[in-house]
């Protein structure tokens, strides 16, 4: 089935719907230099955030900031029914300009809502509406989107100010497990990590915690701890003045040249340049 997708000002947001069956999951997790929101119309899906794992439902938001290092996939309920929204802040800027509201970013390690039934009704109108206006195109369109966004983003925001709607659903132990260890690696990734002393503190077997980890976040644990330190390095780039062999050794690298090439293998440009074109934008 063909699942359109609608963006506006040159992707500066976009919209789409999807409705699947069987297991499906993302090739890899991923980062955004913007906003995304995730809606669960129906069925069920496992996310991967950062360090913590939820079991998405009918209802469900996941809003992922930017930088979030992000991964979905299927749960024991291999069907699902979404709406996904991506927007820069410039898109949404000049109605943020009107508020005396903090309603982005997104609060730190806040990336889930469970909305009560009484409660979707409204979240998924202005989700179909958005939707409707894109395929529609009528004139001012786009104001029109971009309001509706903005009614969206109070509605999240009153949610979050209540707790009782970011209650999760309880974790499998293996996700709960994994979670865990993500967050351990997430507070000391400029430490010497392995595969054997993660195993030795969390009392699993070095080739289950491999295999489970990668079932579960899509990462080998290598490769996450990698990107970790990356994404922290990434902060330092843009939020300081540090030189890039401070930075590389705050990331936990110990070797420059090593720094670089895996800076480059995951961003797609040098440090540098990096820094450069953040600072740009």
């Amino acid at each position: 089935m063909h699942h359109p997708k609608y963006y506006i000002a040159e992707h500066s947001f976009s919209i789409q719907y999807m409705q699947r069956k069987g297991f499906t999951e993302m090739n890899a997790p991923h980062g955004h230099e913007g906003y995304e929101l995730y809606y669960l119309l129906n069925g069920e899906r496992t996310y991967f955030i950062n360090q913590h794992v939820y079991t998405a439902e009918k209802g469900s938001m996941i809003i992922i900031n930017p930088h979030d290092l992000h991964r979905t996939s299927s749960s024991e309920v291999q069907e699902f029914e979404r709406i996904l929204i991506n927007f820069s802040h410039d898109f949404i800027k000049p109605l943020l300009a009107c508020s005396r509201y903090p309603l982005l970013p997104f609060p730190a390690h806040t990336n889930f809502i469970s909305y009560p039934l009484r409660e979707q009704t409204a979240v998924e109108q202005l989700l179909l509406e958005m939707k409707k206006e894109c395929s529609l195109k009528k004139e001012g369109y786009e104001d029109v989107v971009r309001a509706l966004l903005f009614q969206l983003l109070f509605n999240i925001y009153r949610a979050l100010k209540n707790g009782g709607q970011t209650e999760v659903k309880q974790l499998h132990p293996m996700n709960e497990k994994i979670s865990e260890i993500a967050s351990y690696i997430h507070d000391h990734y400029h430490e010497t990590i392995t595969l054997n002393g993660l195993a030795e503190r969390f009392y699993i077997s070095p080739s289950y915690l491999s295999r489970v980890f990668k079932k579960v976040t899509g990462f080998h644990l290598h490769e996450y701890l990698r990107h970790i330190r990356i994404r922290e390095a990434k902060k330092y780039l843009r939020d300081t003045d540090e030189k890039i062999l401070n930075i590389a050794g705050q990331a936990g690298f110990n070797h420059i040249s090593h720094f670089n090439k895996v800076f480059k293998d995951i961003v797609g440009i040098p440090p540098l340049q990096y820094r450069k074109k953040s600072r740009d934008a």
